[in-house]
């Protein structure tokens, strides 16, 4: 099988205690079935550590991790360590355990793997290095996975990606130009998938020339004002989550008075091509292209917007805990990024008009 990476997928290790965050609290954790049935059995032995597993692991139905009254994990101690590994081994954790916070994606005998967002340190990895992001390929040891998918739609959109990762790297052209040229070519994109018109297409993977689209009438303010009235609508990861979006919202005129240059643009290019390498192939199962991209474009300008929140204490450790709120909020929680996407194709502020009017103002 062939294995795609970004070039600093295995640098990663987690940072345990020394994270800012934990992904051991907040969340409840199920348990796979085989390492169940591992801590089941370790649950009948004659000591402290079985009466541990016993007391703190719900093992009807879904097993999983009984979190504690402060929603924390009950194996995280209070030096913010895992009591498993210590006790028992990193080999006996559980699968979202051990995997946190890689994702994978499979084609056939295609894999694609990254590292989640909602990761501090997988932020840090991700923009520490200003050079263009890329891409590893390996030969693994795998079988194919069954799950369908269009195999002609797959080798089109990688052929696709390819130009839109090329696009978003051309630091000739300002952000603002890269992220309405990426919209434009999505739209015609996903006319193309629509009709089933393969050699449009086709044409679209080629280097040509993209006429911008017109500029909306809407006033960005209310775009993004709209956007993030959308948002509170959603079900908060952090409870906080929704006062930081009213916040913001207050804070709109001042925000967007004045023109805002990012710190360090290099974050946001990178940040967009991520995003596009975790989600765009998933079209080669659904057909839907344009919400996903017009989900990363806004992703990208939402953390500017956090970044201008933020810009008089601002630094590469703000971004980091920016990204990651986001990441937490959006793509961590299935029914928010379902929501997401479905508002991209319904909602007015979600246009693509209106996008790049909000990229063109606050870039």
């Amino acid at each position: 099988m062939k294995l795609t990476v970004p070039s600093f997928y295995f640098d990663f290790h987690c940072i345990a205690s020394r994270c800012t965050d934990s992904c051991c609290i907040g969340w409840e954790i199920d348990i796979d079935p085989s390492t169940a049935a591992y801590y089941r059995q370790r649950a009948q032995k004659n000591d402290f550590f079985a009466a541990c597993l016993e007391q703190n692991i719900d093992f009807s139905q879904t097993p999983h991790f009984l979190l504690t009254p402060q929603e924390r994990c009950p194996f995280l101690n209070e030096q913010n360590l895992c009591d498993l590994i210590l006790h028992l081994g990193e080999e006996h954790l559980c699968e979202i355990c051990d995997q946190h916070p890689r994702f994978h994606e499979w084609f056939g005998s295609y894999k694609e793997s990254g590292l989640g967002l909602c990761c501090e340190e997988a932020v840090r990895l991700l923009i520490s290095d200003a050079s263009p992001l890329n891409f590893v390929q390996t030969e693994i040891e795998e079988a194919p996975d069954d799950a369908p998918f269009d195999p002609q739609l797959l080798q089109l959109l990688l052929l696709l990606r390819k130009r839109f990762f090329a696009l978003l790297q051309d630091r000739t052209k300002s952000l603002s130009q890269r992220f309405c040229t990426l919209l434009c070519l999505a739209e015609q994109a996903q006319e193309a998938i629509d009709f089933g018109d393969i050699e449009a297409l086709e044409q679209l993977t080629k280097d040509s020339s993209v006429p911008l689209p017109e500029p909306s009438k809407e006033q960005p303010y209310k775009v993004l004002d709209a956007i993030l009235s959308f948002l509170q609508t959603l079900e908060p990861i952090d409870p906080l989550w929704p006062q930081r979006l009213q916040s913001l919202q207050q804070q709109l005129p001042k925000l967007l008075s004045q023109k805002y240059s990012p710190s360090r643009p290099h974050e946001y290019e990178h940040l967009c091509v991520y995003l596009l390498y975790r989600y765009l192939l998933k079209a080669a199962r659904d057909g839907e292209l344009l919400s996903r991209i017009k989900a990363t474009v806004l992703f990208s300008l939402l953390v500017l917007v956090l970044e201008m929140e933020t810009a008089a204490d601002f630094s590469i450790s703000q971004q980091i805990i920016n990204i990651k709120a986001l990441s937490k909020e959006l793509e961590y929680s299935n029914e928010n990024w379902d929501a997401l996407l479905e508002q991209s194709w319904n909602h007015p502020a979600f246009s693509c008009q209106n996008l790049c009017s909000l990229a063109a103002s606050l870039l």
